[in-house]
């Protein structure tokens, strides 16, 4: 799972290069890359469509990359500031990876010879990554909204908002999802 090998690298640079440490501000952009705007769900995306591709081959990643960069610009349509995080990339990685074995070796009539085999995937994942990216802009923002007040509703309520969420995420441990 190359994507989460990268992000011990990052973290450390990015933890020796802030002020309070080392204070070496190109140490801490270099790891910041990684943790800022959506780059983390895009490296999970490439690196899960190559992981879950036959050979993995790049070109998994490749349409990976194209559709995910088309699911957040068609999401961010509805709404700008629409955040799926790490979802968005999950989603498109087993996508690209699922496309790419199915249709890597399709044939296409000989006018549209040039986007046949391994060229169709980009092509197919772009396309579903529209319809994806149309159902996460009307689907995701209640949900959004729903996660957001919530949270906020844990932080402000003092000691008792703690414990509820101790609690919750002890309860959490055992299914592996804690770090939800």
């Amino acid at each position: 799972m190359a994507p989460t090998a990268v992000l011990p690298a990052a973290a450390l640079l990015k933890r020796l290069g802030a002020p309070d440490i080392l204070n070496i501000p190109w140490m801490y952009a270099a790891g910041d890359t990684i943790f800022r705007d959506n780059n983390l769900s895009l490296l999970f995306a490439i690196g899960i469509a190559i992981g879950m591709a036959e050979d993995s081959n790049g070109i998994a990643g490749l349409a990976a990359l194209v559709g995910h960069l088309v699911l957040t610009s068609v999401a961010a349509t509805f709404d700008p500031g629409i955040n799926v995080g790490i979802l968005s990339g999950l989603i498109i990685g087993v996508l690209a990876g699922v496309l790419y074995n199915r249709y890597h070796s399709v044939k296409l009539p000989s006018y549209l010879g040039f986007f046949g085999g391994k060229r169709f995937v980009p092509l197919l994942t772009s396309l579903c990554a529209v319809v994806i990216g149309v159902l996460t802009g009307w689907l995701w923002p209640p949900f959004q909204r729903i996660v957001n007040s919530v949270g906020n509703s844990i932080t402000g309520s003092g000691y008792i908002g703690g414990f509820f969420f101790g609690f919750c995420n002890r309860m959490l441990i055992p299914f592996g999802l804690h770090h939800v």
